[in-house]
């Protein structure tokens, strides 16, 4: 079975990540492309899970911009 690719964004109203129409919640797992150097300079599709703190963080990953991500699931 393949995987859905979408771009993660912000809504405003409900104060929540979406993936693909669907509300994130903390705990939810999937993949984002990233380029983090450690394949040189191209991407790659890196497994985490959003929480929440004072803000919405991915698990592993600090310093991205979530919105606008690429992720798959």
């Amino acid at each position: 079975m393949s995987k859905v690719v979408s771009q993660i964004r912000y809504d405003e109203l409900s104060d929540r990540m979406v993936l693909d129409g669907r509300d994130l919640h903390c705990g939810d797992c999937f993949e984002v492309l990233v380029c983090n150097g450690l394949n040189g300079s191209r991407p790659e599709w890196i497994e985490t899970r959003i929480e929440y703190g004072e803000d919405w963080f991915l698990v592993g990953l600090s310093g991205y911009q979530i919105s606008g991500l690429f992720a798959r699931w």
